[in-house]
């Protein structure tokens, strides 16, 4: 579960990060080439990008352990190899909501009450952009939990992904069953925090109607 809590942690940031700054700059042949890095991220085998990163980063480089669990340093290739494409996710989907509320009547106000881009951008667009991204967030904990069955097997680490490998190779129904209760109990708990957020973000929702 530390692969995955850790990839879903880098996602969010590499994913948020990207679009805010595509969304913020202003020079078109960069923002373009920003716009299209989400496509590459998630157009790409997960298979092939740990393969890529092992033959990289560990044997070309040597900076980080190609296989195995020892320390932190192991978690970082097999971590950034499950977030790629739940980061590329992300991004694209807050891109298209920065393209989506950029002409709303209370982004022009905030400009017109002498507010920088930088500023308009931090406190009004982001948060009315973010809220297709809670949604997205809650769906994709699904997917990186299940990608860690081959980031795991690829990077050869010892875990819940590879374990429940195993289980399904030893045909170990009881720990089958146990991995399966334990994700979904994941996925429900993450889920219920994305609809706690919402009116944190949105006070419409927040918001009942006197009954009269």
């Amino acid at each position: 579960m530390s692969l995955a809590g850790l990839a879903i942690v880098l996602s969010l940031i590499g994913g948020v990060g990207l679009a805010y700054l595509t969304a913020y700059v202003r020079w078109q042949p960069l923002k373009v080439v920003l716009s299209r890095l989400p496509s590459l991220g998630f157009s790409v085998p997960v298979f092939w990008m740990g393969l890529l990163f092992i033959q990289l980063f560990a044997f070309s480089l040597g900076w980080f352990p190609a296989t195995g669990n020892q320390g932190f340093s192991s978690l970082i290739l097999p971590a950034v190899t499950l977030a790629i494409p739940s980061a590329a996710v992300y991004a694209q989907v807050l891109q298209r909501g920065f393209q989506g509320v950029w002409k709303e009547p209370y982004i022009i106000t905030a400009y017109a009450k002498g507010l920088t881009r930088a500023q308009v951008q931090a406190r009004h667009a982001f948060k009315n952009a973010a809220l297709p991204l809670l949604t997205l967030i809650g769906l994709q904990v699904g997917n990186t939990v299940s990608g860690a069955v081959l980031v795991e097997t690829i990077f050869a680490r010892s875990g819940v992904g590879r374990l429940a490998q195993e289980a399904v190779l030893r045909q170990d129904i009881p720990v089958v069953l146990a991995i399966v209760a334990v994700s979904a109990a994941a996925f429900v708990v993450v889920n219920l925090i994305v609809d706690l957020l919402y009116p944190a973000l949105d006070p419409r929702i927040a918001h009942t109607p006197k009954v009269s």
